[in-house]
């Protein structure tokens, strides 16, 4: 089955169409709810390469294998399904639009639970030159989006409808698969996307080294 699910992650990284000419292929997505034996020719979305991405993970693929079959769309989806699964509410592609007066701004993935909100810029590099210099640029322009957005609330807020009102922490990361290690640049933790979930896990560990922003969602009445 998980060389089925590479093989069909391969063929739609560029294109979503997948012909099914391969009896264990049919078998792989008709288990999954995909396809029925009827179809010969079918389209595979992002939600669905996301879901047979977690389906090679939790067949024994390495995070860093499977992400080579992703594209940065699915990348992010992939990256805020982790959040997801730690019970955090979470928005994708959270934008503001410039003008003459506010220069425009956008977060790839946001994530709320309880006080703590992540705003995560998710990196889908490989291994690249100038690989510290790099990190410590992107780190400053997410530090920079993230106390932007502790000053968009309201604007979050109509994004994810269930969003309290009361004071919050910010916290910017970066997530790719360039580092093997958790690496601090500027107070911004960049994070291999393979150990993201043990991270959000142990967030309350990393706190003190983090650099953070208060934000407040107020009410209507407020």
């Amino acid at each position: 089955m998980l060389n089925t699910i590479i093989e069909v992650l391969k063929q739609t990284k560029e294109n979503d169409e997948l012909s099914l000419t391969n009896s264990e292929k049919i078998k792989l997505l008709d288990q999954l709810g995909i396809a029925n034996t009827c179809e010969t020719t079918i389209i595979i979305d992002r939600n669905q390469r996301i879901d047979l991405a977690k389906r090679a993970v939790q067949l024994g693929a390495s995070i860093g294998e499977i992400v080579e079959f992703l594209t940065w769309k699915d990348f992010e989806g992939f990256v805020a399904s982790i959040l997801s699964a730690n019970n955090y509410q979470c928005v994708e592609s959270f934008r503001r639009r410039g003008n003459s007066l506010v220069q425009g701004m956008e977060i790839d993935v946001i994530g709320v639970r309880g006080p703590i909100i992540i705003a995560i810029d998710a990196k889908m590099w490989g291994i690249r030159s100038g690989k510290t210099s790099a990190l410590r640029t992107a780190a400053e322009k997410q530090k920079k989006r993230t106390q932007e957005l502790s000053e968009e609330l309201e604007k979050l807020s109509l994004k994810m409808s269930d969003l309290r009102a009361r004071e919050y922490q910010l916290f910017p990361i970066l997530v790719t698969w360039l580092v093997e290690e958790v690496e601090i640049h500027e107070g911004v933790p960049v994070v291999p996307i393979f150990k993201l979930n043990s991270f959000i896990l142990d967030l309350d560990q990393y706190e003190d080294i983090m650099i953070s922003y208060s934000g407040h969602h107020h009410t209507l009445s407020d």
